[in-house]
Formats: C-alpha cells, sequence, structure tokens
C-alpha cells in the first residue's frame, strides 16, 4: 500500500511542472510520469522471470485506463455536471494509435506457430522499434500540428487549474523522491508476487490483468475523477486515453527491449483472452465517446464491462 501514496505525490509533482510548462509538455510530462510505476513494475517483473504476468499487467493497465478510469471520471462528472462534452480531436487519435497497437500485438499472435518461436522474439524487436518510432513522431506531430495545438492549449489550462501551488524546486525534489521510493517499494512488491499467489490461490491472469495495474494506475485514478469533479472532463479523457497509448506504444516495446539486457526473451505474442479484452475494451469505449459526448450512465456501462473482465479473469 506505500506505492499508493508515492503514485500520488509523483502525480501531484508531475501536475505541478505541467502547469508550468507550456502547452505542448503539459501532456506529455503528465502522462510518461503517470506511468512510470507500471514501467518499473514490468521492469522488475522481468527480471524475475514473471514474463507471463508482465503481459496480462500491459493488457491490463491499458483496458484499467480506458474502462475503469475514464468510466469512473464520467459517472461521478455525469452526475454533478449532467451531460459531458469531449474535445474529438483527443479521442481521435488516440483511438487509431490504440487500434494499431492491437493490430502490432494481434498479427504475431495469429501467425505464431512452433516452426515461427525461434524467429518470433527478433520479430518483436524489430516491431517494439516500429512503435517506439510511431509513439515519437506522434509526440513531434502533437507539436506541429495546428489543431492539435489548440487540443493541447485546453489541456494545459486544465492542468494549470488543477495544479497544486508549489514551487519548480519542490515539484523537482518530491518528483525524483516519489519515483526513488516507487522504484524501491515496485522491487519489494514484485519479489512477493509468487509467494502472494501461492498463499492465496488468487489466479496469476487476474493477478497481471487486475491487481497489478490498478495499484500502478492509482494516482491516474484520483487526478481524473478530480478533474472530472471540476468539470475538466477532457482532462480527464487525456489522461486516460494518452496514458493507455503509451503503455501501448511506449513501455510494451520498451519490456522487449530491455528484456535482452536480463537475458529474457520478451515478445509481442499475447493469447487470445488477451486480445479480446483489448479488442473489446477499446471498441466498446468507442462506441460510448464516438459522438464527442457522454453522461453518468455510459461511465456506469464502461465500469460494468471492466467488472465484467475481472470476474472473468478471476473465475475462468
Amino acid at each position: 500500500m506505500v506505492l499508493v501514496p508515492l503514485a500520488f505525490f509523483l502525480s501531484k509533482a508531475t501536475e505541478s511542472l505541467s502547469g508550468k510548462t507550456n502547452e505542448h509538455l503539459t501532456g506529455i510530462i503528465n502522462v510518461t510520469f503517470g506511468n512510470t510505476a507500471e514501467l518499473v513494475i514490468a521492469i522488475f517483473a522481468i527480471k524475475c522471470g514473471l514474463l507471463d504476468i508482465v503481459k496480462y499487467a500491459l493488457i491490463g493497465a491499458i483496458v484499467g485506463k480506458i474502462l475503469f478510469v475514464l468510466g469512473l471520471s464520467i459517472l461521478v462528472g455525469g452526475i454533478k455536471h449532467g451531460e459531458l462534452e469531449f474535445d474529438p480531436d483527443i479521442i481521435e487519435h488516440t483511438i487509431i494509435y490504440l487500434a494499431m497497437a492491437s493490430m502490432c500485438f494481434g498479427i504475431p499472435t495469429v501467425f505464431a506457430s512452433e516452426d515461427t518461436m525461434p524467429i518470433i522474439n527478433k520479430y518483436s524487436i524489430n516491431l517494439s522499434i516500429v512503435l517506439l518510432v510511431v509513439y515519437f513522431l506522434g509526440i513531434f506531430y502533437t507539436v506541429m500540428n495546428q489543431k492539435r495545438k489548440k487540443s493541447s492549449h485546453v489541456l494545459h489550462d486544465a492542468v494549470e487549474a488543477t495544479a497544486p501551488n508549489w514551487g519548480v524546486i519542490l515539484s523537482f525534489a518530491v518528483l525524483f523522491l516519489s519515483t526513488g521510493g516507487i522504484v524501491y517499494i515496485s522491487n519489494i512488491l514484485v519479489n512477493q508476487i509468487e509467494p502472494f499467489i501461492a498463499s492465496t490461490h488468487i489466479p496469476r491472469d487476474f493477478v497481471g490483468l487486475i491487481i497489478l495495474p490498478l495499484i500502478g494506475n492509482v494516482a491516474e485514478h484520483s487526478v481524473a475523477t478530480v478533474s472530472a469533479i471540476k468539470n475538466k472532463i477532457n482532462l480527464s479523457i487525456s489522461i486516460a486515453y494518452e496514458s493507455s497509448t503509451q503503455i501501448a506504444l511506449f513501455v510494451s516495446p520498451i519490456c522487449v527491449l530491455v528484456a535482452g539486457l536480463f537475458g529474457q526473451n520478451f515478445n509481442l505474442i499475447f493469447n487470445k483472452i488477451e486480445l479480446i479484452t483489448l479488442g473489446m475494451s477499446i471498441g466498446g469505449t468507442w462506441l460510448v465517446v464516438h459522438d464527442n459526448k457522454s453522461n453518468w450512465w455510459e461511465g456506469v456501462l464502461l465500469i460494468s464491462f471492466y467488472l465484467i473482465i475481472a470476474i472473468t479473469a478471476f473465475y475462468l
């Protein structure tokens, strides 16, 4: 549980720094440090050889952000403010990125066989490089595109309005201390995963798909929910969508590349449950937000979908 307050302070320091930068860097800073816990946990888990749990955790992080984090934000925001209106530019680009990532995860899984397994790891490395190039080019496009500049300005104003009034030195100090704490606690957490599973008999799929992502997402849960309560729903959407995009296009390929440093073969082949969960989550979320408006009931539907996935992972 120590990871929860550390992630909270990390998110507040990130908000403070984001509010003091220009609009182009706000989203990048907010999302990058928001995913620190997930990345650190994944790296330590790969080092310990828990590759199956890492794959579930990556899918679970994406699903948790676009279903639970976004659903909870829409629920509380809709209850307080009625119908919510979204910035269409935020939604359009993120859905495209997530669809591309799910395609990249799905294609090697479909064509993988015992004959192709020897080259799958090389294939995954090359695919990871493509995903990273797309991710960084996407950042460049966001900075240069005029429509995205307007959207980034809206998000910057929203972050600035909700960020704590900390100085730059204090923000950096909290940022580095909380990051260091997350690294330390994550190492302990990962080493306790196997004993935890053995003592509680909780399925490994459930631990990877639900428990670990919930721990890593706690900072985004609080920031996105508070933003929705303050009628800053576009900031909530940006946190959920851009963070899930970064998991797909940045954290996942980084895991593939880092695994080689620990002598592990981590590839981008996922099982059918993981792929179906990801695909249906993206499709279900698009049905809710494609008209650029929502209400509390659609927030309930997203959360219900997430609960169905959690129950399925626990029992099946």
